[in-house]
């Protein structure tokens, strides 16, 4: 780099130590609960089936279909088990799993569990609530992420400190790398222990090698806390559409002529069933399934079927038809680890440890350099 480029990269640095330093105390606390709750909701399915076999696993070894799975039946069960139970959307299991529904009771979210080779009710629990018992620690600790349990305001502020935490990736790389001939001491470990020059290493080098992790989180933390916002701001450059059930007209709920078993049949024929959402208001099933285009484990085609009469309302992939909705698809499928399985889970996993690591020597570093100007 010639050095008129360096003395101007170098009369920033002051400004830059500045930003860096005081974002990091700053937002130390948020970032550090979001990364613990991070770490443990990535794997939620497993450390919750874990907590709760009797409620998530059954002695079945393969995948049952959807016309295998009495899910009408199972449904008229859940509802004469927990009075006043309405379901909303049920996914179906993996090989050895259960049927689990969320919905509403009396006005309370609930999730009831189900097996799904008969429909019998396993069980159920109050969703959000705030108890550190194994039937609720796991939805805890994911309403930690998503919101600190304080509701949605404090969602859109932690999509406020995402959007400053990603602002200071690039500030943190201009930081670590002031000359690029230099770059490689970034992701290194010098001095000796115990010295300043290491505890400064052990900060920048790990924060350096996961920065893709990082940055990526950083991103879609934003757009899963502002989704209105984000959009916005991409259909600037490609159109995004939503679900075809947002343009449905609200009617008033009636009973369904057409099971769901029966739409499941029309919507999927022989095709690998993620979930059902049921949209009573809208008289309309939502029939989830896997497809070849699917960024992740979700399942991203939706079919709709109408309860009155079978009719297919239409039919969208998430991925969509343009580089704006295909953005989107991938934003929760990233967040997760889910785009790329049990590799994914364990990038993410590592990200938030490295983002906690990186806030605790962020933390040692500017505690010392005080003490020793006091001093």
């Amino acid at each position: 780099m010639p050095r008129s480029t360096d003395t101007r990269a170098a009369r920033w640095r002051p400004a830059l130590r500045v930003w860096h330093r005081w974002f990091g105390l700053g937002a130390t606390v948020w970032l550090v609960l979001l990364s613990l709750s991070g770490c443990a909701i990535a794997y939620y399915d497993a450390l919750d089936t874990w907590l709760n076999p009797d409620l998530r696993r059954i002695e079945e070894t393969r995948v049952l279909t959807a016309r295998e799975i009495p899910l009408a039946h199972a449904l008229d069960q859940a509802r004469r088990a927990l009075p006043g139970f309405e379901p909303r959307q049920v996914h179906l299991p993996e090989a050895g799993g259960t049927l689990w529904m969320l919905g509403r009771a009396n006005d309370v979210s609930m999730q009831l569990f189900a097996d799904p080779r008969d429909g019998r009710v396993l069980g159920w629990r109050e969703s959000g609530k705030l108890a550190l018992d194994r039937r609720h620690v796991m939805d805890v600790l994911y309403g930690l992420h998503v919101d600190l349990l304080l509701g949605a305001w404090m969602t859109a502020l932690l999509g406020f400190v995402s959007l400053l935490w990603l602002i200071d990736h690039l500030f943190a790389v201009m930081l670590a790398v002031p000359r690029l001939s230099r770059w490689r001491e970034a992701f290194l470990l010098g001095g000796v222990p115990g010295s300043g020059r290491r505890r400064f290493d052990w900060h920048r080098a790990p924060a350096m090698w996961a920065l893709p992790i990082t940055l990526v989180l950083a991103l879609t933390g934003v757009t899963l806390a502002w989704p209105d916002a984000s959009r916005d701001a991409v259909r600037l450059v490609s159109p995004v559409s939503e679900r075809l059930d947002e343009d449905f007209p609200d009617r008033e709920p009636a009973a369904a002529r057409i099971s769901v078993d029966h739409a499941i049949v029309l919507a999927a024929g022989d095709a690998r069933v993620h979930s059902v959402r049921l949209l009573p208001d809208k008289h309309a099933y939502a029939v989830r399934t896997f497809d070849a285009r699917d960024v992740d484990n979700q399942g991203r085609l939706w079919t709709y079927v109408a309860m009155d009469d079978g009719r297919l309302l239409g039919e969208r992939h998430d991925v969509g038809d343009s580089a704006g909705d295909t953005f989107f698809a991938w934003q929760y499928a990233l967040h997760s680890g889910h785009a790329f399985g049990a590799t994914g889970q364990t990038l993410v996993f590592l990200g938030g440890v490295v983002t906690i690591a990186s806030c605790v020597t962020g933390f040692v570093l500017w505690w010392r350099r005080r003490a020793r100007r006091q001093g």
